[in-house]
């Protein structure tokens, strides 16, 4: 729609200053009436009002201790890929061609399982594929049948190089036994002829004796003999032939001595040549005695040397038979123990695959981590699900040093976990730790590690959980939550509904309380409805509560100024009219063990 003209003149023909002057009352009146909403409507808004949730009174077992909070921990265990499929020999190249590469390793084709994943013993947890499965099959019984022939082969020269061991051992043997003859029998030659040359030397040495006394006597037989043959020699030479028959005697005895002379000195000079042959004959002798003692010395170290050798190698026979043996067996061991391993590593792939590739969870738990995906190949060993179990739970929470010597390992404890209000779980204390968490803090604390037991499917890592180490129990007493108790002037009440369907405030004694629920001595009945009374200050507070009773089992009503449910003649307010203390937010929410503040069990 259009303007008419003279309207927008008119409003053309505004100042500055009328313009200012209207934005500034716009700005008033805004202020005006959010002055009027927070002076007028909002505390109506904002007003407190009490909200009452029917609660019924129960019998059973109270227990009463020391409440300590901590988180859900898991013990995490793993299944493992642990498989050696390396089948080379150490002094093989260990180069593999792609070919060898792909054959040696696993191939997965599909995992059924995901993290945070709850699963049961024998559930699918991955399949591998037909292929590879084949293939890495295949690769170790050959390997299987190799070991198998070389150990054969390996047995097979066992045997032989130990005959041939034993034969060496026996030679050795009889060699050292023969040594001992050779050593008493190789000198006896020598010594013979040693022994011949000093008896051929002392029969010499004895003649010469002899010698030197025939020779004294033919040098004595020819001196004697040359005189003669000298003066019969003269004499003759002067001799004359006149007188024949002088002549013919004195010629004769010429002739005579000098026949006895020739005899003499020949006899002389045979002695001188006998005794010089005999000094010479003792010389050679000495001679060749000399040589038959020093070859003699020198055959009976080398005997000596060759039978002490033959004496140490039949000794050491033994050791190195011994040696022999050894090597023999550590090379048959070692094609065994070859053959062992590839036999092992077949059967632990077969385990491990199993008839139909698929891989089944050996327990129940819970998936923490999945390490691999479809596709991939197992190239190196380590976890392929990380999972925990229920005996796997744990809970540390800390413990003050005055409540720390209450408790001792194996003490049974009560769990409940804020995600399961309603649920109870039990427990025991597994370890105290007998260090404190700090030596700096006001409050000395130790920590307590507390085992979770029961149906834990539905519980998580990290959960947070309040821990009751339980000091005190009593059983069959009626109990209601600790929220319901008002103290008034030195006294206990309740809330508690009529038949009529009014409230009534209605005195009652304690017993003992674990700041949860309260133990009722007297004053109620098990099956009577009463109150929890909690305060509320927003409307909207109000509708969500109301909300929430209409679509619960117990019921709320809320109580204002303006909005009061109609509260009953008998119903009476302690203290002219106001809610009394010890509602929500009224009672201890720390640790706990004794009754409330007012009752018989509290003071």
């Amino acid at each position: 729609m259009k303007l008419k003209r003279p309207h927008f003149e008119k409003l053309k023909s505004l100042t500055k200053k009328q313009k200012k002057l209207i934005l500034a009352g716009i700005a008033l009146l805004l202020l005006i009436l959010a002055a009027c909403y927070t002076v007028f409507i909002a505390p109506l808004l904002q007003k407190e009002q009490w909200i009452y949730k029917e609660e019924t009174v129960e019998r059973g077992t109270l227990k009463v201790g020391v409440t300590e909070s901590g988180s859900l921990e898991y013990n995490t265990k793993s299944i493992d890929y642990d498989l050696t499929l390396d089948v080379s020999d150490d002094d093989e190249d260990d180069s593999d061609d792609d070919d060898d590469t792909v054959q040696k390793y696993l191939k997965i084709e599909e995992i059924y399982a995901a993290s945070g994943q709850r699963v049961t013993e024998g559930e699918e947890l991955l399949k591998f594929t037909e292929d590879s499965v084949e293939a890495v099959r295949a690769l170790l019984q050959n390997a299987v049948v190799e070991a198998q022939a070389d150990y054969a082969e390996a047995e097979s020269t066992y045997e032989l190089s130990l005959l041939e061991a034993q034969t060496d051992y026996d030679t050795q043997k009889i060699s050292a036994s023969y040594a001992a003859s050779i050593r008493n029998t190789s000198g006896t030659s020598v010594t013979n002829k040693v022994a011949s040359l000093q008896v051929q030397l002392e029969q010499k040495q004895a003649n010469a004796a002899s010698l030197q006394e025939k020779l004294t006597e033919a040098q004595e037989d020819y001196q004697d003999a040359l005189e003669t043959y000298e003066a019969a020699k003269e004499g003759y030479e002067g001799a004359g032939t006149d007188n024949t028959a002088n002549f013919m005697t004195i010629q004769n005895g010429y002739l005579s001595a000098r026949s006895k002379y020739q005899q003499a000195k020949s006899a002389l000079t045979q002695a001188e040549d006998a005794l010089s042959e005999n000094e010479s004959a003792i010389t050679d002798l000495q001679n060749q005695l000399a040589a038959a003692q020093a070859k003699q010395k020198i055959d009976k170290l080398d005997t000596e040397e060759t039978y002490q050798e033959a004496v140490i190698t039949g000794q050491n026979a033994q050791t190195t038979y011994n040696a022999a043996v050894e090597d023999l067996k550590e090379t048959l061991q070692e094609a065994e123990e070859t053959k062992e391993k590839r036999e092992e590593q077949l059967q632990a792939f077969e385990d491990f695959v199993g008839s139909d590739g698929i891989l089944y969870a050996t327990e129940d738990g819970v998936i923490t981590e999945v390490s691999y995906e479809a596709g991939d190949r197992l190239t190196t060993t380590g976890a392929l699900f990380s999972y925990a179990t229920s005996d796997d739970m744990r809970i540390s929470v800390d413990v003050t040093q005055e409540d720390i010597v209450d408790l001792q390992v194996g003490d049974a404890v009560d769990i409940t976990f804020t995600a399961y209000p309603e649920d109870s779980y039990t427990g025991s204390i597994l370890s105290i730790n007998t260090t404190a968490t700090s030596d700096y803090s006001n409050t000395v604390s130790y920590t307590v590690e507390i085992s979770v037991e029961g149906e834990l499917e539905q519980l998580y890592g990290g959960m947070t959980a309040d821990v009751i180490f339980v000091t005190e129990e009593k059983e069959d007493v009626l109990y209601v939550s600790r929220k319901a108790i008002v103290e008034e002037n030195g006294k206990t009440y309740v809330y508690r509904k009529t038949a009529l369907g009014g409230r009534e405030l209605a005195e009652v004694e304690t017993g003992i309380t674990n700041g949860v629920d309260i133990e009722i001595l007297s004053g109620l009945e098990e099956g009577d409805t009463i109150y929890l009374a909690s305060k509320v200050s927003s409307e909207a507070e109000v509708k969500s509560t109301e909300e929430t009773a209409d679509s619960g089992s117990s019921s709320d009503t809320a109580v204002g100024s303006d909005t009061e449910f109609g509260m009953s003649e008998d119903m009476q307010m302690p203290g002219g009219g106001d809610m009394p203390q010890g509602g929500p937010g009224g009672g201890d929410s720390g640790s706990f063990g004794g009754g409330m503040p007012g009752g018989p069990g509290g003071q």
